[in-house]
């Protein structure tokens, strides 16, 4: 089965001052992936949003489209009314662009009765050091909620250890959706692959055995396409 490369719209966030994540999609879909993760990072996003004709067809040709609920989902939702009117839409671009996932922080999650309303699927993901959730403390979350996956971020992972993504791998193979690649380099998070240590890359070596999308979720400031597709290249060619 080949590999899923999806491209997270998140990589490009500071290439518009827009709200409406539909304008960055016009640089994914130049690039050689078979996958979009729509990043909102915050509710405004979400409510800006509108869909093109013609990147809403795109979008629902592809492999693997997913979409990342803001960051702060239920701290900035404030009240469960505000919160179930997020994930409606949330919802409703879902099925509108025959997305597969929902990714929401574990600080974040809903109640597991307030999920089960909903027909998406969804990940948790695992938190940098300063989110403070162990492996034990995703146990119990995973446990709680039995019908979630995790989304594992390598670049969250080796800021506890650089042994950490291999932990993560041997605890939830089994329950492991999609990777979040990014790299780490002087203590700087999400940063090009290109830049990062040998000791990074061999934190990630765990992770080429799982069959699951890899979705490329970097901070990239170099505002160039060709940048982009030699990003991309660069990834594939660790997978090969």
């Amino acid at each position: 089965m080949k590999r899923i490369f999806s491209f997270a719209l998140g990589n490009v966030w500071s290439w518009t001052t827009s709200k409406n994540r539909d304008d960055l999609i016009k640089y994914a879909r130049k690039l050689d992936v078979s996958g979009v993760e729509i990043t909102f990072a915050s509710k405004e996003e979400v409510y800006a949003f509108k869909l093109s004709k013609d990147n809403k067809a795109w979008l629902r040709q592809l492999d693997y489209v997913t979409i990342h609920a803001p960051f702060y989902l239920v701290r900035e939702s404030g009240n469960e009314k505000e919160m179930i009117k997020q994930l409606n839409l949330i919802s409703e671009i879902y099925n509108d662009i025959n997305a597969k996932n929902v990714i929401i922080h574990s600080i974040s999650l809903p109640s597991p009765e307030m999920l089960k309303e909903y027909n998406f699927n969804v990940s948790t993901e695992n938190t940098e050091l300063r989110g403070r959730v162990t492996i034990p403390d995703l146990k119990k979350i995973l446990n709680q909620y039995s019908n979630i996956c995790l989304c594992l971020d390598v670049t969250h992972a080796y800021n506890w250890s650089k042994y950490e993504t291999g932990n993560l791998v041997k605890a939830f193979k089994d329950r492991i959706s999609q990777i979040h690649l990014s790299g780490t380099y002087k203590r700087k998070y999400h940063q090009s692959m290109r830049n990062v240590t040998k000791a990074f890359l061999l934190s990630i070596e765990p992770i080429k055995k799982l069959k699951v999308p890899i979705v490329i979720e970097e901070d990239i400031k170099v505002k160039s396409q060709k940048y982009l597709k030699e990003e991309v290249a660069y990834i594939k060619s660790i997978f090969d």
